[in-house]
């Protein structure tokens, strides 16, 4: 099983002893350190349980190692002299778990939490039940068909689109960052976080650098260099050179060396080599790993319009309203929701409601007949007080009524009419 944010082959890597111990929990209790998975020059990842919530986690910690070291569970500047800039690498690793966070691309791994505790921050990942394209790479027995190798390069290209849309750039594109789940779905790890701001130092801090030889484009690897969109996508290019290829190829600056000697390109192209595979789509791998940005492909949606001219595999979101208008249309569906309460109860001074009916029912005959035998009963005493002279009030009995009223009288005529 690979997780989500491992870091491998890179230079300066912290010592065990530098990670958290296992056991060491995390934000008061609600996580529990595991065992460590990775390290690079910036950040340390773990295996971790949420106590919470009851599953495991990825946990990656902020710790760009040259400027830090650890006493106990805290993290400390190893000089005043680095403390503003240890904070600032604190605070955009913060800023950019935030804006991964939003991004919500099947093909992005998810961040859940962030939050800084020990004296420096933690982000809460995705646990990626599956195995990345280094390890699939080096299995002589499994072999990945053309088919499947372009439907994932299709799909991560959507994925790096929204990132680049996004305004970042994700820095460490390689085949130990790209996984494949057990469905073979691909999911992109290990934005990189905080590499952009030591990139715009002097060469003093080259040294802290991430590069990773055969993947990172020239522009990596001196302090200083322009990093753009082109950047990732010669990584991704390389990464799946090497997994059509088999090779690594060669390290960029050796490219950018015989380039300006002006002695052939070391790294051998793919179009022409590889039959089973489009040349169309092998084309577009080699332009992408063009020595110079300017002659690369530029965008990740100009590259997948080059190998998926008719779209079919291309992720579709369903188009939505703008945000902008949540305003309003809460605004309109409150408003109506007060005009049909407001129209729907009775006001005072108004007119009158319309009465409810009751449900017809069916009276039963026996109320007919009380009712027949009451009138014919009404009938003969008007009679007589019409014949009456006498001052004596006449008592005249009610007007015939359904069941459920004057219920003395009815009990009394049914025990005169039933027990006679």
């Amino acid at each position: 099983m690979t997780t989500a944010t491992p870091e491998k082959n890179l230079t300066n890597s912290p010592t065990r002893g530098e990670a958290l111990p296992n056991g060491t929990v995390l934000l008061g209790d609600q996580f529990i350190i595991k065992r460590r998975l990775g390290n690079g020059g910036f950040g340390i990842t773990y295996l971790a349980k949420d106590n919470y919530l009851d599953r495991s986690v990825v946990v990656k910690e902020c710790y760009p190692e040259v400027f830090c070291r650890r006493d106990g569970k805290n993290v400390y500047v190893r000089s005043d002299r680095h403390y503003e800039k240890y904070r600032s690498i604190v605070e955009m690793f913060m800023r950019e778990a935030r804006t991964i966070a939003k991004m919500r691309h099947p093909n992005v791994v998810g961040v859940h939490r962030i939050f800084e505790d020990n004296e420096t921050a933690y982000m809460i990942l995705d646990l990626i039940d599956g195995r990345d394209l280094l390890d699939i790479i080096k299995d002589k027995e499994q072999n990945l068909k053309p088919k499947q190798i372009k439907d994932i390069l299709i799909k991560l290209l959507d994925a790096v689109d929204l990132v680049h849309r996004q305004d970042l750039l994700h820095r460490d594109i390689s085949p130990d960052n790209i996984l494949l789940d057990k469905w073979g779905n691909p999911v992109l790890i290990d934005f990189g976080a905080a590499r952009e701001e030591a990139s715009r130092e002097t060469r003093e801090l080259s040294a802290v650098l991430v590069v990773k030889d055969g993947y990172s484009p020239q522009e990596f690897y001196f302090a200083g260099g322009k990093q753009s969109p082109s950047s990732d996508l010669y990584a991704l290019g390389a990464s799946f050179y090497h997994l059509i290829s088999g090779k690594a190829p060669p390290n960029s600056q050796t490219r950018m060396a015989e380039f300006a000697s002006q002695n052939p390109d070391p790294c051998e192209p793919l179009a022409g080599r590889f039959d089973e595979y489009d040349r169309t789509f092998l084309e577009a791998i080699d332009k992408a790993m063009s020595i110079l940005p300017k002659d690369r492909i530029q965008s990740a949606r100009e590259w997948s319009d080059l190998i998926d001219g008719d779209q079919r595999s291309r992720i579709k979101p369903l188009l939505l309203k703008p945000s902008d208008n949540l305003g309003q249309v809460l605004t309109r569906l409150v408003s109506e929701t007060n005009e049909y309460v407001l129209n729907s109860e009775p006001r005072e001074n108004t007119r009158k409601p319309n009465p409810v009916s009751a449900p017809k029912k069916k009276i039963p005959d026996w109320v007919h007949e009380f009712n027949e035998e009451t009138s014919k009963s009404i009938e003969r005493s008007k009679a007589r007080a019409r014949t009456n002279t006498s001052e004596i009030p006449v008592y005249t009995p009610p007007a015939p009524t359904a069941y459920g009223h004057n219920k003395s009288r009815i009990g009394a005529w049914f025990t005169r009419r039933f027990s006679s």
